[in-house]
Parts: structure tokens; C-alpha cells; sequence
């Protein structure tokens, strides 16, 4: 505006654009003449005539990251006389009213302030690379994708993430590899965050038997950046579903396969011995689940149709994992598919119980799918009716009487034996291995004579529908 009384020719004007932090910055367009009041052509101004510039810049965000622009325009003219008159432009928006030259007129540059408003987001997802068995558990890698993104309106300058890793119980871990820098979506280097830029990271776990044990892993990660006047934004991540009900500062958890399994298998390999034989009864326990236990003992008492001749057993170098006195097999730690086995030997007695159980009786680590193969029993049927036919009744403590194993489990029977010419010399019914050779016949000798050295003849009668038995036997005193 000419404010003055005359004319002003050589009118222009030179326009000054900084941002906040006094760095010079350019137009983008203008200042070019638009219009004047008065219809003077560009560079000519009548007394209170005036005239409009016009200019555009559009916002970079160095500007953003300075706070904003000021810009200022100083106008100058000739009067007649060749006087040259200035003014530097004044913002009537602003109410400071500055007046650096104390010409009387306020001289407030135009600044376009830009509130900076610095914040960072992470988010952390995996994903698992299975080893072929089809469950999350041992040897898998989890293969971790990070992502933080600057959702501010500055950039950000020395960016860094701090990872966290630890298993479900938060014992501290150390991923396989990284993380590592991997790429910005608009190219920044590692450590700068332009607004709106998301910057990817990315690690890999390769998951341990521990892990297993104790249900998996947790990761989060904590992202850091300064904004242009050095204060620090932080934010630690999600897990980018917010369909687990948590949509905020979620650590990513990867949950493995926790099903816990024992079982126990009781086989004997003679399952028709005969009476005194030995015969060995195998124990094998397994872990067939994906979890450690510890601890892990069976019970194994030995029943009373048995006597314990001896045991071995997988369990590591300890002799004692065996104790026949508690009937306690101590199996200890049980890997994932793990088995150990417990063989032990032992004679068969001609009386008493022949079924042998062994029962898992204690564990450490989880809770057992199917207790109902916790427990297996294995037993034998002794071949009995084993008669011996030569005995010695000579009163020697040995071989003394005529023995036919198993006999007490048939208390029906009858026994009736006969010399080589057909008369009977002994007979009775519920016979107990007790005939030592001694006549209870009527036929040739007195009862209670003892018989002579010789062939003898038996016919022994169960008494419970079968066949009698036939046979000879020898008397050798």
C-alpha cells in the first residue's frame, strides 16, 4: 500500500522464507503480481493505492521437523525526487506487534507454526517353520517379523529396538539369529524414521526341549527414537492380533505342543514255565508325549508265586534303580520318546500268585493324558502235575518224599500206587506230597512197613473229571 502523498514507480518487493530454525528456504511459486486496486501496472503505486502478490509453498517435512516456516517480505518504491522508501511486512495476525527498525510500524513476520507430535509404533508377529512332525514343539524355528513404524508427524533420528526374550515361565533366552535390520518402506537408513515410515526387522528361535517343558516362548520388543529436539518416544510392541482380546503392548507368545503321555508295558517271556524255572518279567516305560518328566518311579513288587533271583535295568550306570524290598523301579528323568526297561528275573514257585503288576507311581512334569496305560500286568501258568518219579526216602532231608508239583491245587484227588505184581501198597485222597515210601496197603505188607527198593506203579486221579494220570515210579533207598 502507498501510505504516502505521491506517486511510487520502481515498486517491488523481495520475499524471505525460512523455516523455525532459520535455515533459507525457497518459494515454491511467486511472489508474482496479481492485481492492484487502482489499476496501476506492476511497479507503479498511486497514493493509497494497493496492490496484491500472490506466492505458494507447499510443506516439506524438514519444515515439519523444524516446526514450521516465517516469511517475510520487504517492499520498496521511488517517489519523484528519487527518494527510496521501504517497509519490511508485518503478519496483522500477530498481536506482538515487534518492531525491530523502531520505525513505528510493527514488523511481525508470517510464520506458519507446525505443533510436532513425535510417537512410534512396534508390532512383533511370528510365524513357524515346522520341522515335519506337525506339531509346534523341539527343532521348529520361529521366524519373527518386527515392525515399528513412526505414526508421528516428525521424523526420527536414532531409532533403535531393545528385544526382550524369555520362555513362558520368563527365563531369559537368546534368539537364534538377529534381529536384524531388514528394510524401510521409503528407504531411510537404519536408525531414521521419516513420518509415516515403517522400518522391518527380523530374528529367528529355534525351539529347545526346555522350551517344550515349560510351554513355549514370549517376545516383545521395546522401540526407541528421538524427535528433531532430541526427546525420546518409546513403544513396546503388539502382536498384531487383536482378535486375542489384547490390542495393546501384547508380547507375541508362541505356545508349543504340551501333551504329556507315559506308559508302562509288563511282558515275561515264558508264560508256561515250569515249576522252579526262572523266567524273566520285562518292564518297559515310555514317554510318548512332547514334555520332560522327572522323577518318574514304578512300582514293582514282585508277587508271592515268585522268588527274585535278580534284575537289570537301562536306567543309566546306577546298580540300585532297583529295590526289591519296596518293590520301587527309580527311572528318573523320561525324554520326549524316550523308553527304559526293567528286566527282572525270578523262579517260579509251585504255589501263590502269578500275576505280576507294575503300576507308574510318580512323575514331575505335567498331567498325563491316559493314566489308564499307567498300569500292566503280566502273569504265568506254571505247567504243574510235574511228578517226579524217583525219590530216596533215606531220611536225609533230600528227596525224601514223592512230590507232584502243584498237587494242593486239586484237593479232590486220589493216588493209588501198586508194586510190579498189581497189589496195591499205597492210596489216599488229598494227597499233599507227604508219601515217603512208607505202605499204608493191606495187600503184602502191614501198614506202616516201609517198601523195598524198586519199580512201583501210580495211578493218580485228579478229581475233577480228567484222566487219571498213569506211570511208573522208583523207590531208591
Amino acid at each position: 500500500e502507498n501510505t504516502g502523498n505521491v506517486t511510487l514507480n520502481n515498486v517491488g518487493i523481495a520475499d524471505t522464507l525460512t523455516d523455525l530454525d532459520g535455515n533459507i528456504l525457497a518459494l515454491t511459486a511467486g511472489p508474482i503480481f496479481d492485481s492492484s486496486d487502482a489499476g496501476s501496472t506492476e511497479g507503479t503505486l498511486l497514493v493509497n493505492e494497493t496492490v496484491t502478490y500472490l506466492a505458494t509453498y507447499v510443506i516439506t517435512q524438514d519444515d515439519v521437523d523444524a516446526g514450521g516456516v516465517s516469511n517475510t517480505v520487504l517492499a520498496d518504491g521511488d517517489s519523484p525526487d528519487g527518494t527510496n522508501v521501504t517497509d519490511v511486512s508485518d503478519d496483522p495476525n500477530d498481536t506482538d506487534n515487534v518492531d525491530p527498525d523502531n520505525d513505528g510500524d510493527p514488523d511481525d513476520p508470517t510464520d506458519t507454526v507446525i505443533s510436532k507430535d513425535p510417537s512410534i509404533l512396534a508390532e512383533k508377529s511370528a510365524t513357524i517353520t515346522d520341522n515335519g512332525d506337525g506339531v509346534i514343539g523341539v527343532d521348529d524355528v520361529i521366524n519373527y517379523s518386527i515392525t515399528i513404524k513412526n505414526t508421528g508427524n516428525v521424523t526420527l533420528n536414532n531409532v533403535i529396538i531393545i528385544d526382550v526374550f524369555t520362555d513362558i515361565d520368563g527365563n531369559v533366552l537368546t534368539l537364534t539369529t538377529g534381529p536384524t535390520y531388514d528394510s524401510a518402506d521409503q528407504g531411510s537408513i537404519e536408525g531414521t524414521l521419516l513420518a509415516g515410515e515403517i522400518a522391518t526387522y527380523i530374528a529367528t528361535y529355534i525351539i529347545t526341549q526346555d522350551d517344550v517343558d515349560v510351554g513355549g516362548v514370549s517376545n516383545s520388543v521395546v522401540a526407541i527414537g528421538d524427535d528433531p529436539e532430541g526427546d525420546t518416544v518409546t513403544d513396546i510392541s503388539d502382536d498384531g492380533d487383536d482378535t486375542d482380546g489384547n490390542t495393546d503392548d501384547d508380547s507375541t507368545d508362541t505356545f508349543t505342543e504340551t501333551v504329556f503321555e507315559l506308559s508302562v508295558i509288563k511282558e515275561v517271556d515264558i508264560t508256561q514255565p515250569l515249576i522252579g524255572d526262572n523266567v524273566t518279567f520285562t518292564i518297559t516305560v515310555s514317554n510318548e508325549g512332547f514334555v520332560t518328566a522327572t522323577g518318574v518311579t514304578v512300582e514293582e513288587f514282585i508277587p508271592s508265586g515268585y522268588t527274585f533271583v535278580s534284575y537289570a535295568a537301562t536306567t543309566g550306570t546306577n546298580p540300585d534303580t532297583y529295590f526289591e524290598s519296596t518293590g520301587e523301579w527309580v527311572v528318573g528323568q523320561l525324554n520326549p520318546g524316550q523308553v527304559q526297561v526293567l528286566a527282572i528275573t525270578v523262579e517260579v514257585l509251585g504255589f501263590g500268585d502269578y500275576l505280576n503288576t507294575a503300576s507308574i507311581s510318580y512323575f514331575v512334569g505335567g498331567d498325563d493324558q491316559n493314566e489308564d496305560n499307567n498300569t500292566d500286568s503280566a502273569g504265568v501258568d506254571p505247567i504243574c502235575l510235574t511228578i517226579y518219579n524217583e525219590f530216596s526216602p533215606n531220611g536225609d532231608g533230600v528227596n525224601d518224599v514223592f512230590v507232584i508239583d502243584c498237587i494242593e491245587n486239586y484237593p479232590d484227588n486220589s493216588i493209588e500206587i501198586y508194586n510190579r505184581w498189581g497189589n496195591i501198597v499205597y492210596e489216599t485222597k488229598g494227597y499233599r506230597n507227604d508219601f515217603d515210601g512208607t505202605s499204608n496197603g493191606r495187600a503184602v505188607l502191614g501198614e506202616g512197613d516201609k517198601l523195598p527198593v524198586g519199580t512201583y506203579y501210580y495211578v493218580i486221579d485228579l478229581g475233577n473229571g480228567s484222566e487219571p494220570r498213569v506211570g511208573w515210579l522208583y523207590i531208591n533207598r
